[in-house]
């Protein structure tokens, strides 16, 4: 299946939130507005130059393409200086990849456009948007009504690589695709980790879905066409193929989860990660019921969950 054919554009969704002619940001102005296709150039560079994983251009094509994903500009003299995007899964939400370009920082555009993407989100029925915050953005969230959830994530980086053919006779077999129909067993152990209903960031990549293929393992890793992707497992022993199936596909992958996920980190260990830093989870709206860290051994992204 190709996700380019099958999202749903999401501009008619922006649209219905009129953009910003123009906000005031310190002494400078700035149109803050929907982002659109022309601009990805610019939002990578963007991206890129805070720092984030998430301004690879394909990645930005799929987010424009998905219509629960709002991306939003901040222009200045016509040019993109800001970025910030939402993604939407029915009555939850995650605010993320929130960027403004160094020379513009400390003025309270970033602040602006994190406002614009909850705005959207509210506007679009969101009772509860998540974000994950480092500790230079957790005072600015703060100020957005954003409250610490208590909840670190872990972003763990490759040191070295094991020697996985020797994890071959342990792992009994190799993960398997999916079978048709059978990414409604993956949405529901998905949705009964996060507590989210994320089939629209899961359906366009059934045909890139794994599944742990020996008895009594469950747990599903859904290989991104950018590297990485999601792993859900109800254990580390369901986790480790997939992990490692990832790492032969996908090297120089991270890993990203929740703190909690303490058997996650262990595993992690054990493959050639360590713990490099550290993001914090916040929310406004109600928690999310049902949200169980401890079978999380990636996140889709840092700015979905």
């Amino acid at each position: 299946m190709d996700w380019r054919r099958t999202g749903q554009s999401n501009l008619g969704l922006i649209g219905m939130r009129p953009a910003r002619d123009s906000a005031s940001v310190g002494n400078e102005r700035f149109n803050i507005r929907a982002a659109a296709a022309d601009d990805i150039k610019e939002m990578s560079g963007v991206l890129e130059r805070a720092g984030l994983s998430s301004s690879k251009p394909e990645l930005l094509e799929f987010s424009l393409a998905s219509s629960g994903t709002q991306m939003f500009v901040g222009c200045q003299d016509g040019r993109v200086v800001a970025v910030a995007g939402s993604v939407r899964f029915g009555r939850t939400g995650w605010l993320g990849n929130v960027a403004v370009d160094d020379d513009l920082r400390g003025q309270g555009l970033g602040a602006a456009m994190s406002q614009t993407a909850v705005d959207g989100l509210h506007q679009a029925g969101v009772e509860t948007v998540l974000l994950t915050a480092t500790d230079l953005g957790r005072p600015i969230y703060e100020r957005l009504g954003f409250t610490d959830e208590d909840v670190s994530y872990g972003i763990w980086e490759q040191r070295w690589a094991p020697v996985l053919d020797s994890d071959r006779p342990a792992l009994a077999s190799a993960p398997a695709l999916v079978r048709p129909g059978q990414i409604d067993a993956v949405i529901t152990q998905d949705a009964e980790a996060t507590g989210e209903d994320r089939r629209g960031y899961l359906v366009p990549f059934a045909d890139r879905t794994w599944v742990p293929a020996a008895p009594g393992q469950a747990g599903y890793w859904l290989a991104l066409p950018w590297g990485g992707g999601p792993v859900i497992a109800a254990d580390p022993e369901s986790a480790r193929p997939l992990i490692t199936d990832m790492i032969r596909t996908s090297p120089g992958s991270r890993l990203a989860f929740p703190e909690l996920n303490t058997r996650g980190a262990d595993l992690a260990a054990s493959l050639g990660f360590h713990l490099s830093r550290r993001v914090r989870r916040m929310r406004t709206g109600p928690p999310v019921p049902g949200y169980r860290p401890a079978v999380i051994y990636n996140v889709f992204s840092l700015a979905a969950g």
